[in-house]
């Protein structure tokens, strides 16, 4: 397979790719399985030329108002070392394609199911990859509205594929079941959890933290907020936390509409005290963040969703964070659009970044195990 691949930005120093790999996935990089599948394909450039195929069988996720942009989607990895290709809506021509993406050697194929979407193709893909001779793997994210049933559905299309890396040891169980005892080998990776927030759900509380006395951004969070419609706002509270001198500050919180739902906060805190606040807001904004902001590691550190505040939305963080989003602190409507995003998010807790190179190295280790063992961490089930 002749793909175009340029080492020059190679996560791994001095290594030179030599396995050809096919992911197929969700695409629209403004919504998480999209984002998901983005940051498998970035992270798997270190070890393998990929070729992404765009399986989007749904509706187009691109469109509406209600999204920010993605924070990830500015820092996605290889893109100029990544075949990109988009597989038809028609379930023939569908399969006929596949074939195509293994006419040449390529040792892994890597399929990314979310239960919720069609992922009807996924046992087709895992077919036409096993003819080829090609190490096949689905990924299944766990996440907390999919319901119970969600692995067993997806046990018929999983059924011939090597291995199934899935978000945790329940969905684990229920697919292992479900499957019986002929069935792939079966691991939990972190990766593909979206589990574990238990923040409360009825009432969203969104926390902000903004430079010192910078009234400007301020204003603008102030005024994104006061868009929140009066009948709602009963179930919203703002938390600003920045250190200010004179009242000019206090003054804005004062004069704001929804001034009764906002709580100004101007004292340092510590590390213990952060990390009780990211685990008690539904999502979490921080302006202007530096590479060592506090505020931000913290909020990706527990996993919430959180909106980097930035001028002409330029940014130098947000690499590999499938849960942070992006928006223009000079204009309110970008700040009120990606909060809302935000905690429509609230019940997610997304992985760390560092996340999808551990998936990546055991995607990697796949091909060369053949099933026999797995990597450091994981929990497996077998045969």
């Amino acid at each position: 397979m002749a793909l175009p691949f340029d080492f020059e930005d190679s996560p791994v120093s001095g290594a030179r790719p030599t396995m050809n790999a096919v992911v197929a996935g969700p695409t629209s990089t403004i919504t998480v399985p999209g984002l998901m599948t983005a940051e498998v394909v970035g992270a798997l450039t270190a070890h393998s030329l990929v070729t992404r195929v765009a399986v989007d069988l749904g509706k187009d996720f691109n469109a509406g108002l209600h999204r920010a942009t993605a924070l990830s989607s500015t820092f996605h990895r290889g893109e100029g070392r990544v075949r990109s290709l988009r597989a038809p809506l028609i379930s023939r021509q569908r399969r006929q394609e596949f074939r195509q993406y293994f006419t040449d050697r390529v040792e892994l194929a890597v399929a990314l199911a979310w239960p919720g979407l069609d992922n009807s193709w996924i046992g087709e893909f895992v077919h036409v990859a096993n003819q080829a001779g090609a190490r096949t793997v689905v990924l299944m994210v766990t996440h907390p509205t999919a319901g119970q049933n969600a692995a067993a559905s997806l046990a018929r299309e999983v059924a011939q594929a090597d291995l199934v890396l899935v978000g945790d040891i329940i969905d684990a169980t229920i697919l292992s079941a479900t499957l019986g005892t002929t069935r792939p080998v079966i691991e939990v990776h972190r990766a593909l959890s979206l589990t574990g927030r238990s923040v409360g759900q009825d009432r969203k509380r969104l926390t902000t933290f903004l430079p010192k006395d910078d009234e400007q951004s301020l204003v603008s969070v102030l005024a994104a907020f006061d868009a929140i419609p009066t009948d709602w706002i009963d179930n919203y509270d703002l938390r600003v936390i920045m250190r200010y001198s004179g009242r000019a500050v206090p003054d804005h919180v004062a004069a704001s509409y929804h001034s009764a739902h906002v709580q100004l906060i101007g004292e340092d805190f510590s590390s213990l005290d952060l990390h009780q606040i990211a685990a008690d807001s539904s999502a979490m904004s921080v302006a202007d963040p530096a590479f060592d902001s506090r505020a931000y590691a913290t909020a990706v550190d527990a996993g919430v969703a959180t909106v980097v505040l930035a001028d002409d939305m330029v940014t130098d963080v947000g690499r590999g964070y499938v849960g942070g989003l992006l928006a223009d602190i000079n204009r309110p409507t970008s700040v009120h659009v990606a909060h809302n995003h935000a905690l429509r998010l609230s019940e997610l807790r997304f992985p760390s970044p560092d996340a999808w190179f551990e998936l990546a190295t055991r995607l990697s280790d796949a091909v060369r195990d053949n099933g026999t063992t797995w990597s450091e961490g994981a929990t497996s089930l077998r045969a």
